[in-house]
C-alpha cells in the first residue's frame, strides 16, 4: 500500500513539474518574441474557412464559412475588440463557394441579398475584395447566385467591392501588410484553383493563407508570386489530397501549418487527427519539410501571433456549442496525430520517403 502511495505521489509531483516546465517554456517563448505585432485567428467552424486578422486594434475578416456563422464571428470579434461595435478595415471573399462566402450573405436561393454577417447591426466594413467572375451562365447572367448575392449585400450596406487590380495588391492593417495573390479575374466558374490567397507579413515574418488553392501549376504560380518561404501556412482546400503538392511544400517550407477541417462547434477528446485519408498526401509532403502540423478539430481554432523576434502559436479557447460560448482554460494546442495508414499506403509512403531523401541529396 505504501509503495502504491509513493508511486502516486511521485507521478503527481512529476506531473506538476512537467506542467511548470511547459508553462515556463511558453512564457519564455512569448517573452523572446518581443512586442506582439499582429494575430491570425483561424477559427474552428468545421470544414470551412473563417479567418480574422488583427493588428494594433484593427480588424479584417477573410472568408466567413457556411451560412449562419455571422453571429459567431461577430461574438468573437466583440470579445477581441472589447466593444459592442466593431469596425473592419476590409473583408476578403477568396472565392464564392458556400463554405467560404456563405457566412457573409447566408441566403443563396436567388440573387437577392437577405441577411448574413455583413448585415449585422454592430459591424461596419470599409471595403470588400472579391475576384471578378466573368463566366456567363446559360441564362445570360454573370457568376453564381452566391456571388451575386454577395455583391447585392455589399451594395445594400454601402460597402465598396473592389474586383479589379487585385493581383499583388497590398493592403495595410495596423502593423500587418496583406498582399493579395492569385487575384487576376477568372473565367469559367468559381473553381478552387482560382481562389485568391493572402500573404500576411508583420515584422520579419510571413504567413500564407492559401484559401482553396489546389493543382501543382496554380500552387507553384502562387509560390512564384510570393518569392520565398513562409513561417506559417493555412493549408489550401482544408488539407485535401489535391492540395499542398510536393514541390509547393518543398519550396514554401512552412515551419507551422494548420488544416481547417474536423469537428465543428464542439470540444471533445482533443485528439487532433485528420478527418479523412485524402489528407495523407499533403500531410506527408509537409512532414518531410519539417512543418509542425495542427488541425482546428476540438478547439476553438488556432491563433498565429506575429512578434518582433518570432512567431507563437496558441489554441483559441473560446468556442461554441450549439451557438453558446464556452471558455476552457485546459485547451492546449496539440500536433496532429499521424494518419493511420493501410498496408499498401504504408509501403507507398516508405518509398516516397526514400525518393524524397534522394532528391535532397542532389539538391532537387
Amino acid at each position: 500500500m505504501k509503495k502504491c502511495i509513493k508511486k502516486t505521489l511521485l507521478f503527481a509531483l512529476a506531473g506538476i513539474l512537467l506542467a511548470g516546465l511547459l508553462t515556463a517554456g511558453a512564457m519564455a517563448n512569448q517573452e523572446n518574441m518581443g512586442a506582439e505585432l499582429g494575430y491570425i485567428h483561424v477559427l474552428n467552424t468545421g470544414w470551412e474557412d473563417t479567418i480574422i486578422l488583427e493588428s494594433d486594434g484593427r480588424f479584417a475578416v477573410v472568408d466567413a464559412g457556411m451560412p449562419g456563422r455571422g453571429p459567431y464571428i461577430m461574438d468573437y470579434l466583440q470579445r477581441r475588440a472589447g466593444a459592442e461595435d466593431v469596425h473592419l478595415d476590409f473583408i476578403i471573399a477568396t472565392h464564392s463557394h458556400i463554405d467560404h462566402m456563405g457566412g457573409f450573405v447566408d441566403q443563396t436561393h436567388d440573387d437577392t441579398f437577405r441577411e448574413g454577417f455583413i448585415s449585422l447591426p454592430n459591424v461596419t466594413i470599409g471595403k470588400a475584395y472579391a475576384k471578378r467572375e466573368n463566366n456567363q451562365n446559360a441564362d445570360g447572367t454573370i457568376g453564381g447566385r452566391l456571388y451575386r448575392a454577395f455583391l447585392a449585400g455589399c451594395a445594400e450596406k454601402g460597402i465598396e467591392v473592389v474586383q479589379d487590380g487585385l493581383d499583388n495588391l497590398e493592403l495595410l492593417l495596423g502593423n500587418m501588410k496583406v498582399t493579395l495573390v492569385n487575384g487576376a479575374p477568372f473565367v469559367g466558374g468559381t473553381t478552387n484553383p482560382e481562389s485568391m490567397c493572402q500573404l500576411v507579413e508583420a515584422g520579419d515574418y510571413k504567413a500564407l493563407l492559401a484559401a482553396d488553392m489546389v493543382s501543382n501549376k496554380k500552387e507553384l504560380g502562387v509560390y512564384k508570386q510570393i518569392g520565398g518561404t513562409v513561417d506559417f501556412l493555412k493549408i489550401g482546400h482544408h488539407g485535401m489530397g489535391d492540395s499542398t503538392g510536393v514541390r509547393f511544400a518543398r519550396n514554401l517550407r512552412p515551419k507551422v501549418a494548420v488544416y481547417t477541417n474536423g469537428n465543428s462547434w464542439n470540444v471533445g477528446s482533443q485528439d487532433a487527427t485528420l478527418s479523412t485519408a485524402k489528407n495523407i498526401s499533403g500531410y506527408n509532403n509537409l512532414r518531410r519539410v519539417g512543418a509542425a502540423q495542427y488541425v482546428t478539430t476540438d478547439i476553438g481554432g488556432l491563433m498565429a501571433v506575429f512578434g518582433e523576434n518570432g512567431m507563437d502559436y496558441r489554441a483559441i479557447k473560446e468556442f461554441t456549442i450549439h451557438g453558446d460560448y464556452e471558455y476552457r482554460e485546459d485547451i492546449i494546442l496539440r500536433r496532429i496525430a499521424p494518419p493511420a495508414l493501410g498496408f499498401f499506403q504504408g509501403i507507398a509512403v516508405f518509398f516516397e520517403d526514400i525518393w524524397y531523401r534522394i532528391l535532397n541529396l542532389f539538391g532537387r
